[in-house]
Formats: C-alpha cells, structure tokens, sequence
C-alpha cells in the first residue's frame, strides 16, 4: 500500500511541477490523492487504472522540450508513468527490458522528488500565512516569494532530471515515437 500511495504521488507531483511552474499555488495535498483501490503498483496507469496518459495537461501549459522557454515545467513525453500503458509501449516501441529500466529510475528519484515537493508546499504555506497576516511586511512577503519560487525550481529540475533519465533509456527513434504522442 505504500508504494501505490508513493507512485501515486510522484504521479501527481509532476501535475504540480506545471502548474507551479506557471504560479498557480496548490490546493492542498497532491491532485488525485491516493489511488482509489483498484489501481495498480505506480498509480494510475497501473493494471485496472486509466491509462497514465488519460490525464489533461494542467490548463496553458506548452508541450516541453529542452528548448522551451515559456517557464513551463518540461514534459517529455505523455504525463504520468506512460512506459507503463500498454498503447503507448506498443506504438513507441518499449521493451520489457526497458520499462524495467524506467521503473529503476523513477524509483531512485523518488525521495528527491518528494523531498523538493514537501519543501514546496511548506515555503508556499508560509506565503500563504504571510499574506493572510493584517499588517503584511513586504520585505518578509518578497523573501517568502522568493523562497516559494527557489522551491518550485528545485521541484522542477529534480522532475526533469527523472524524465531525462528515463528519456535516456530509448533509441532515437522511440523518443521521436513518443514526442508525437503528445
């Protein structure tokens, strides 16, 4: 049960990651919580869940890519653990091998991540209660923005460095396979 609940929120948490990375803050806990009973090892996506790939991009976030700019978090590739849905696997071309790889990579970089999310949601905490004091100081509300977005950075990169990783583990021609499905 806890690595459903884990995988889940490493699912989630990439969510996040988008929609930080445009300023919206967190309502509460992870988008999705934990997975309802039926889902498989890794959240959604697992066997008896919807496919990983099924869940919408958070709203005005742009395709990723090593060249965008937009100060949206990169997406490489669908969203969620999507070397686990049995369509994409088929039309990119993974091996078992492969998605045995993906899975070691994403559980490595699983407590980074967790790490840099909870970091996150306590600096965006103390921006919250900062801005809800009645007398606001602004040096303390700017150190708090600042704050909330060197967390929302590292949330960022340590999510990236995990897709590049697992990027890493195809041929060429899967990658160009898998940037279609977007």
């Amino acid at each position: 049960m806890k690595f459903r609940s884990l995988s889940a929120l490493i699912f989630c948490v990439c969510l996040v990651a988008s929609a930080a990375a445009q300023g919206k803050p967190p309502a509460g806990p992870p988008p999705g919580g934990p997975p309802p009973v039926g889902h498989g090892p890794g959240g959604p996506g697992g066997p008896g869940g919807p496919p990983p790939n099924g869940a919408p991009p958070p709203p005005g976030s742009a395709p990723g890519g090593a060249g965008n700019s937009s100060g949206a978090a990169q997406h490489f590739g669908p969203v969620g653990r999507w070397w686990d849905d049995k369509a994409v696997v088929q039309t990119v071309g993974l091996s078992k091998e492969q998605q045995k790889k993906m899975d070691v990579v994403f559980n490595a970089n699983k407590p980074a991540i967790l790490a840099c999310y909870k970091t996150f949601l306590a600096e965006q905490a103390k921006l919250d209660a900062i801005g809800k004091q009645p007398q606001v100081d602004q040096a303390k509300m700017f150190a708090a923005i600042d704050a909330v977005s060197q967390a929302r950075a590292a949330l960022q990169k340590a999510n990236t460095q995990m897709l590049l990783q697992i990027r890493q583990q195809m041929a060429q021609d899967q990658v160009e396979k898998l940037e279609k499905l977007k």
